[in-house]
């Protein structure tokens, strides 16, 4: 047994075990649990998701005001829920909904139910609040582990991660954080701002630590990417797992022959506890803990219903999270589950300022979050001058403005002009969703 066999070995049946024991998570679990679920046939996998559908609207309808009112508006119970198709009987959730209704799809035996607070980053116009199942982080932190093993990575392989997490001043690190990144092997760097300095610091800590993995924001590795290639650098990695944002093709491109890599798209919406990897180009492999319903509402587009089959603490039946996908029909490959084609409907932009200095989308996430703001927008309306419009919440506080303006203008860089706009509303696009990051300037 090589190594890195070994230590994945004890890192998945040892050391990870006692840290879900420890800290009340289930990842070890639900990690051997989709080993089996991975040696099953479609029907069989289908069998299994339907039990858990029924589990899921029992409990749905018992304990949460919602989905007890829907069902008898209806005059439907759970059990007539007998597939996927019956679940179309059932109504659309939508962010609105879950805004206004948000203490109703609570359920009132919560607190027996292990279960974290989030909410989303605020790309509908405003951050939506939710509760995480444990389950759900459970299912979701495996799934990652098992599809990453598909590419000849081991657990507890060195890898680098550009991201957004820990970056800021505001944030702090949780001890499940540090234990986490501690076991995953992880240098977290910062992938917002992507210009050259930044680029040949990140090359030098690669090239320093022999990195053969690398995961984070699709823009943010695609213009590493790019940066390498411009200066002939060369980083010879085995895979690139990018996420969060659209992976255009150029992007990939760029990524493979650059790197002289596999790339790993992947695809998650934490609000709808929905993962997807792909495994093969062209074939997500959808986490079976969640069902995938698609509806042609804006033309072409296949608009994503997501149903979190395994979440107690706050179900989530036919979620519309803004996302558009096209699915792959079943039985085209040897996966046993659902397949995704393509993710359509996320969008990702890059800024690039005039002192080199380029913003990425999604980091601004988990900067905003971390404050009393309910939406935000940034935009560039010169080449040397960004706007950051703000929709704050009733206690914004001056100090929490001061902390915002110094944490951006580290990002925007020397000699950019950075102004702040508070307004009432904004403006969201077609299917529901805006851009983070906009170019203004003609």
């Amino acid at each position: 047994m090589n190594v890195r066999k070994l230590k994945e070995k004890i890192l998945l049946q040892v050391i990870f075990p006692t840290a879900d024991f420890v800290m009340g998570t289930c990842a070890m679990k639900w990690y051997k649990k989709i080993k089996h679920l991975n040696t099953l046939s479609s029907e069989e996998i289908q069998k299994w998701q339907l039990s858990q559908l029924s589990l899921l609207l029992d409990h749905a309808y018992n304990n949460t005001v919602y989905y007890k009112e829907v069902f008898d508006s209806l005059n439907l119970k759970p059990n007539d829920i007998k597939s996927f198709d019956d679940l179309k009987k059932l109504p659309v959730l939508t962010r609105d909904i879950i805004k206004e209704r948000f203490n109703d799809i609570v359920p009132k035996n919560i607190k027996s139910i292990k279960h974290r607070y989030s909410h989303t980053g605020g790309s509908t116009g405003e951050p939506m609040k939710y509760i995480c199942d444990e389950n759900t982080w459970g299912f979701v932190t495996a799934m990652k582990i098992h599809s990453w093993q598909t590419t000849g990575y081991y657990y507890g392989d060195l890898f680098m991660s550009l991201g957004s997490s820990s970056l800021f001043p505001v944030n702090k690190k949780s001890l499940v954080h540090e234990i986490y990144f501690k076991l995953r092997n992880t240098i977290p760097l910062n992938g917002m701002n992507m210009d050259d300095a930044i680029c040949a610091k990140y090359v030098e800590i690669a090239k320093r630590h022999k990195v053969k993995y690398i995961y984070g924001y699709a823009t943010a590795i695609y213009l590493l990417a790019k940066y390498c290639s411009k200066n002939n650098v060369t980083i010879d990695l085995n895979v690139a797992y990018t996420t969060a944002e659209k992976l255009h093709p150029h992007y990939r491109k760029m990524i493979s022959e650059t790197f002289n890599c596999k790339v790993m798209d992947c695809y998650g919406s934490k609000d709808g506890g929905v993962t997807a990897y792909e495994v093969h180009p062209g074939y997500y492999h959808v986490g079976y803990a969640s069902h995938f319903e698609v509806a042609n509402e804006y033309g072409n587009l296949q608009t994503l219903y997501s149903t979190n089959l395994i979440d107690y603490a706050f179900p989530t039946i036919r979620y519309a999270n803004g996302d558009e996908v096209i699915m792959h029909a079943p039985l085209e490959s040897e996966y046993n589950g659902q397949l995704m084609k393509e993710v359509v409907g996320r969008t990702s932009d890059v800024v690039e300022l005039a002192n080199g200095n380029r913003l990425t989308t999604s980091g601004f996430n988990s900067l905003f979050r971390t404050f009393n703001v309910e939406a935000f927008r940034i935009r560039k309306v010169a080449n040397n001058k960004v706007l950051v419009q703000i929709k704050k919440r009733d206690n914004y506080t001056d100090s929490e403005h001061e902390l915002l303006y110094s944490t951006i203008t580290k990002y925007v860089g020397e000699q950019t002009i950075l102004e702040f706009e508070y307004v009432e509303e904004f403006q969201p696009l077609k299917n529901g969703k805006r851009s983070f990051l906009m170019n203004d300037e003609a």
